[in-house]
Parts: structure tokens; C-alpha cells; sequence
């Protein structure tokens, strides 16, 4: 044949790919640049209070999408930031359909440069590093972003991050073995090339999982960039993959689309199975077991991902990367074969979402009801949620004859606001239970719709500085009411609401309702609204204060609505609610009681120091650790002390009380083996929780000025 002729033919065809790549990657880029637009006019029309579109806007979009992709600044060196600068002020004309220049420069630079890093940390573990020098490292408290001013510089930074690394993961396996003192220099030689391999595998599946990520490498980027526009207006306003929207919908439900097993890391660093679902897709495959080692997994049409070296937290993000496809998941039995198992993910029952019920009992029979989370059925509008599951709860414990109920929402983040208010209202005989605000509309009183209580008795509700939301609006209304007295420590102090809308413009305005959702656009969950309690105030960023208070170690934690970014302000309403709270409950009594006791209790008064101490390292700027060994292993040792002490302090079985399970539940349980194992795990976390002590004595002490008035 001609070689003329094929080498036109082959040029014909490069050229025909070169357009068919060109014509996709450009295909792609509208669809990202529609997802922005949309998003933007969205908020623009939804939220409760719109930004201007102008350049301060634009530039908080471009440090917080900075900050998604780099906020420690790993990849990019300051001159390539300021290449990116150009397009700072310039993005809110992208909003408006003007140009769309931003994300493609990112998402071209943002590769090279994560290609480049993949090479630099290959080439600095490919030989020991050198532990000599009197280096430290410095970890920064604020929230400025600081980049390299070059490529040498940046190269000594994850130099010392490198380091810094071996040295943790050397000190992580001599706590593994009980041996945390004997950081010796045999030791150190024997453990670090192995370590080193270790991190070298570790550092570089980062990138690769960037690089292939199951949405794709350039939807992914463009998906993080939504996120960042969401941000600039709430802390709570953000932008949903159709994964992430999923995997959101499955911790407010008690089911969730799972592969039904659980994972834990060996003391060998193994990735393993360490407890299967009945009834879920591993389980049922049937080949698959507990104590399984996995070592590797790959996602119908991805690479295969090699597990050797990876964390807990990083295997499970590759488990819920998606939704839909099969995986490969290969193990390694514990009669040494290997073997790889297909699965697809099933729908199942989320049993550490679902309210459970128990009895304390001890010189008073106490009912114990723990609430993870406002859960509803997403698909059916008439389902019955949390509230409805609650109530059956305590019908169990009043035929157990109980005497008071703790209901137990600390750690609850929240969720649906309609279970919210139907949990209220099972303890509140009929009124007002909150107000709703939309951006120019009068605000709504939301009442209680049912009259009656499923339960009238004496009532104490535990919050921590986690429980938010509706949380919040539950403890707060309860409050208002005086129907309970709320113990623990100040809630974290949201009072927004949110709702969630595809950004698919086929929406009618007439109805709301969809007449396509087109699920690859992604979703927004947008804040239109704030809730103020029946009194006009607000829990916004103050969160509610308990009637009794004890020290919680979260205290010490700057994690509250108020360190958030773009948080609303809170503010009161003037609008007169006419409500008929009860008579005053006797917290001051209750209140002092229980300070003599806390005030005296060696794990609170551990708990106080660690929150004075904390608190003391969360005003400094920044904290520096030592890269020389010795001087580390001390520092780690420090820290390390204080959390086994404070660990101890938390965790006292109490013989005040035992744990037990209502007549029902006894019965369910003994016909189903996965049950007992989760319910026996609850009720010796129960049995060794300070707090649930001494808010048994709280409600003992309710109970009794109750009976002798």
C-alpha cells in the first residue's frame, strides 16, 4: 500500500479524534458553565438573603474554590496563583453568561500541577529522608491560604510535611503494639522503609483519585466550583453531585444504598471486614466474610484502586464515591487465598440512624430514648418518620411502668424540620410551636397540629454543642414551654432552614412541580428561611442555653455556627405569639444540685481542665512541631497522655443503674443475631456515659420535688 496514502489516512483519523476530543471536552464545558448559571440565578431567586453580584462576591468565589482545591497550597506556588488572579474580579461576569475563561484555566493547571506533585513526592521517598536537621513544622490556625514562592520551596514544604508524616505513622504503630515509649533508633530503621511505602502509596492515590475520579477528573473540579459559589452565601447552602445528594438523603433516612458491610483498620494496618449486614449485598453474596482483608477495589470502567497502605477514612470514601455500578472488591481470606467478589449497592436499613429505647434501671425505673438524627421517608410523602417511631418507643416504656424520659439528642445534627415539629408536639398539649421567616414574606406561626401528648411525665432532653437545627428547635420550643428541662452544654447554634432543588430549569412556577429532572446537573440545597422560637428570639449563632449545664469537651471546640463563614446574623422577631407554657420547673434547685455534684465528680473536673486548656490553644495563631524523633515522639507524647486521661475521665461504667431492653424488644431481638450484636454495643455505651449518670440523677431529682409538691 501506498505510504503516502496511510499516512494520510492516519492523519485523517488523528484529526477526526483530535475534533471528537475537542467537540466532547467543549460539550463539557457548557454544561459546566449552564450548572454555574443556573445555580447562580437560583440562589439569586431562593435565598433567603441574595448576595450582589459584584466583585467582592467574585473574588470570595475564587479564595473559597482555591480553597476546596488547595487550602493547605500542596499544588499550586503563589505565581501561579496570581496567573489565576486575572479572573478574580471577572467571575461574576461569568455568572451573567459574559465569558466562561476561569474553570477551564483551573482545570488545565490544576492537572499539570497535580501531575507534577505526583512526580516530586515520588522522587523524594525513593531514598530515606534525612531526620538531622533542627527542622519544625508549623500548622496554621487561620484561615489564610499560604502558597509557595516557588517550585524549591514548595518542594522543602512537602519535604517537612513528608517527614512529618513517617514520624506520625512510626509513632501510630508503636501505640498499636503498647510500646509508645520505645522510640528507639533500631526501631526507627526497621520501621521506616516500610512506612516510607507506605505514605508514597497513600500521597500519590490522592492525586490519582483526583485525577479518576469516578464523575471525572473535569466534573468533579466543576462540581467543586458550584460548591464554592454555594458557599459565599451561607454556610449551609451547598451544591450536590447526584452522589452526594444520595448519600445526603441516606443520613436522614433509616435506609441508605449500601453494599452491607462494615470496614475497620488490623493493628497490622490492614483494611478489613468487620461486620457483614444480614440480608445485604455482601452478606449475600455469600463470599465474603468478617475479618476479610481487603486489598483492593475498581469500579466498572475505573482503574483498579490498591488498597496496600490506605487509612480507614480513605477506603470508605472510595466505597461512597457512588451509587450505580458494579465494584470489584478483591480480598484476601483468612486461609491466605485471594479472591474478588462483584457487588452492586442495594438499598438497606441503617440501623444506627433508627431511634432506639431503654430502661435505666435503678432506685428509679428511667426511660432512655436516643435520637441520631430527624429522619423521614424521602420517597413517600405520607411515610412516617422519627416522630412517629418516638412515639412507639414510648408506648414500649410506659408499659414498662417508667417513672421520667431522657430523650437524648446530643450529636444531632438535625434534619427534617416537619419531624422536628411532630416530635414537639408529642409532648405539648396544642399551640405555637415556632415561626418560619422567607426573604420577603410575613413570618408563619407552625403550630402543633395534633392535640394531645403521647407522653406527660416528668422529662429531661440532653444537647450537646452538636445538636443543631432541628435539634435545636425541638430543645428550644420544650424550653419555652417549660414541658422539659434541658441539660448539657450550648447547641451549636443554627436556626436556618434549607430546601433542595435540582438545577434543572423544567420547574413549573404555578405548582413547584418537576416536570424533568435531569439528576446529572447536580442539586442545591439553598437556605430560604430563618426560624425564631415562639418567644421572637432567635438560637441563630447563640444556640440554646441548657437550664442545667455540664461541662462537655466540645466546649473547647471552635466548630459553631458562629466560626462559620458567611453565617446569617441572628436577630429577634416582633410578633406577638400567644402561647400557655406550664409552670415554671424547679431548674434552679435541680441546677444546684447538680453543680455540687459535677463540681466534685474527678471526670468533670478533668473535663473542665481539658476545656481551659483547649480553649488557651485555640488563640494561638499557629502550633510548631519538631521533626527531630526524639523531640517529636515527646510532643506526641504530651498529647497523647491527655487524650488517654480524657478518654478515662468519659468513659465510667456506672453502677447507679443497669441497662436493659423493654419486654418488645426482647422478644425481637432474640430471633435476630446482627440486633444483639448492635444492641449490646448501645447498651454498654450507655452503661459507661458520665452524662447519662448524672442526668439520671437530675430527672431523679425532678421526679422527687415533683412528688413532694
Amino acid at each position: 500500500m501506498n505510504l503516502v496514502f496511510i499516512q494520510r489516512v492516519t492523519s485523517a483519523i488523528l484529526l477526526i479524534l483530535w475534533c471528537s476530543i475537542s467537540q466532547a471536552f467543549s460539550q463539557s464545558l457548557q454544561l459546566h458553565q449552564q450548572q454555574a448559571i443556573v445555580l447562580h440565578r437560583m440562589l439569586e431567586k431562593k435565598h433567603y438573603s441574595p448576595r450582589t453580584v459584584d466583585d467582592k462576591l467574585s473574588g470570595e468565589i475564587f479564595t473559597q474554590f482555591i480553597k476546596l482545591i488547595d487550602e493547605d497550597g500542596f499544588y499550586f506556588t503563589d505565581p501561579q496563583i496570581k496567573a489565576l488572579s486575572v479572573h478574580k474580579f471577572s467571575i461574576d461576569e461569568e455568572l451573567q453568561g459574559k465569558s466562561w475563561k476561569f474553570l477551564p484555566q483551573v482545570i488545565q493547571l490544576y492537572q499539570q500541577r497535580l501531575q507534577e506533585v505526583d512526580k516530586l513526592i515520588a522522587g523524594q521517598l525513593q531514598k530515606p529522608l534525612s531526620f538531622s536537621a533542627n527542622q519544625t513544622i508549623t500548622f496554621s490556625q487561620g484561615d489564610s491560604l499560604h502558597f509557595a514562592a516557588n517550585d524549591q520551596e514548595l518542594s522543602q514544604k512537602w519535604n517537612k510535611w513528608l517527614k512529618y508524616q513517617i514520624l506520625r505513622q512510626l509513632v501510630l504503630e508503636q501505640d498499636k503494639n503498647n510500646s509508645y515509649l520505645n522510640f528507639t533508633e533500631t526501631y526507627f530503621q526497621a520501621k521506616e522503609p516500610a512506612v516510607r511505602q507506605k505514605l508514597l502509596a497513600v500521597e500519590k492515590r490522592k492525586i490519582k483519585r483526583i485525577l479518576e475520579h469516578p464523575a471525572g477528573y473535569e466534573n468533579y473540579l466543576a462540581s467543586l466550583f458550584c460548591d464554592a459559589i454555594a458557599a459565599c452565601y451561607d454556610p449551609h447552602t451547598t451544591f450536590f453531585s447526584k452522589t452526594e445528594w444520595e448519600n445526603f438523603q441516606s443520613q436522614l433516612s433509616t435506609e441508605s444504598l449500601s453494599f452491607g458491610l462494615d470496614l475497620e483498620e488490623s493493628e497490622g494496618g490492614d483494611i478489613v471486614i468487620s461486620r457483614l449486614v444480614p440480608g445485604g449485598p455482601a452478606w449475600k453474596s455469600n463470599e465474603l466474610h468478617k475479618d476479610d482483608i481487603v486489598t483492593a477495589v475498581k469500579w466498572a470502567g475505573k482503574p483498579e484502586v490498591d488498597l496496600a497502605g490506605a487509612d480507614i477514612d480513605e477506603a470508605e470514601d472510595i466505597l461512597q464515591s457512588s451509587n450505580s455500578g458494579r465494584l470489584e472488591i478483591t480480598v484476601k481470606k483468612t486461609n491466605g487465598l485471594t479472591k474478588t467478589v462483584g457487588l452492586i449497592k442495594e438499598k438497606i436499613r441503617e440501623e444506627e440512624n433508627i431511634v432506639k429505647s431503654y430502661i435505666l434501671k435503678g432506685d428509679r425505673k428511667i426511660g432512655y430514648i436516643t435520637l441520631p438524627g430527624f429522619y423521614t421517608e424521602w420517597e413517600n410523602g405520607s411515610g412516617q418518620g422519627c416522630a412517629n417511631d418516638v412515639a412507639k418507643e414510648i408506648v414500649k416504656l410506659k408499659a414498662a411502668n417508667i417513672e421520667g424520659l431522657i430523650l437524648d439528642i446530643r450529636y444531632n445534627g438535625g434534619g427534617s424540620l416537619a419531624e422536628g415539629l411532630n416530635l414537639a408536639g408529642i409532648f405539648i398539649e396544642e399551640g405555637p410551636l415556632c415561626v418560619l421567616q422567607e426573604r420577603g414574606q410575613k413570618p408563619v406561626v407552625m403550630k402543633d397540629i395534633n392535640r394531645g401528648t403521647v407522653y406527660d411525665g416528668p422529662l429531661v432532653v440532653m444537647i450537646n454543642g452538636q445538636s443543631a437545627s432541628a435539634s435545636e428547635i425541638l430543645a428550644s420550643t420544650l424550653q419555652d414551654y417549660n414541658r422539659a428541662l434541658i441539660v448539657g452544654s450550648p447547641t451549636f447554634g443554627k436556626s436556618t432552614g434549607q430546601i433542595i432543588l435540582p438545577l434543572d430549569t423544567l420547574m413549573h412556577s404555578s405548582t413547584g412541580r418537576l416536570s424533568t429532572v435531569k439528576e446529572e446537573h447536580g442539586f442545591a440545597k439553598v437556605t430560604i428561611e430563618k426560624i425564631y422560637r415562639v418567644t421572637g428570639k432567635s438560637a441563630q449563632i447563640k444556640g440554646v442555653t441548657p437550664d442545667v449545664h455540664i461541662p462537655d469537651v466540645y466546649q473547647a471546640l471552635a466548630y459553631r455556627e458562629s466560626s462559620l463563614p458567611f453565617v446569617l446574623s441572628g436577630d429577634s422577631i416582633q410578633k406577638k405569639i400567644y402561647y400557655t407554657p406550664l409552670k415554671p420547673l424547679p431548674i434552679k434547685e435541680l441546677a444546684g444540685r447538680s453543680v455540687a455534684r459535677v463540681s466534685t465528680h474527678p471526670s468533670f473536673t478533668h473535663i473542665q481542665k481539658f476545656i481551659e486548656r483547649e480553649k488557651l490553644k485555640t488563640r494561638q495563631i499557629s502550633r510548631t512541631i519538631p521533626l527531630q524523633p526524639q523531640a517529636f515522639v515527646q510532643t506526641m507524647q504530651e498529647k497523647y497522655d491527655w487524650w488517654q486521661s480524657l478518654e478515662k475521665a468519659l468513659i465510667q461504667s456506672t453502677t447507679l443503674f443497669s441497662v436493659e431492653n423493654t419486654h418488645y424488644d426482647k422478644q425481637v431481638l432474640s430471633v435476630d443475631a446482627y440486633s444483639q450484636e448492635v444492641n449490646s454495643l448501645s447498651q454498654k455505651n450507655i452503661q459507661e456515659d458520665i452524662y447519662i449518670e448524672e442526668t439520671y440523677r437530675i430527672v431523679s431529682d425532678l421526679i422527687s420535688m415533683s412528688t413532694t409538691k
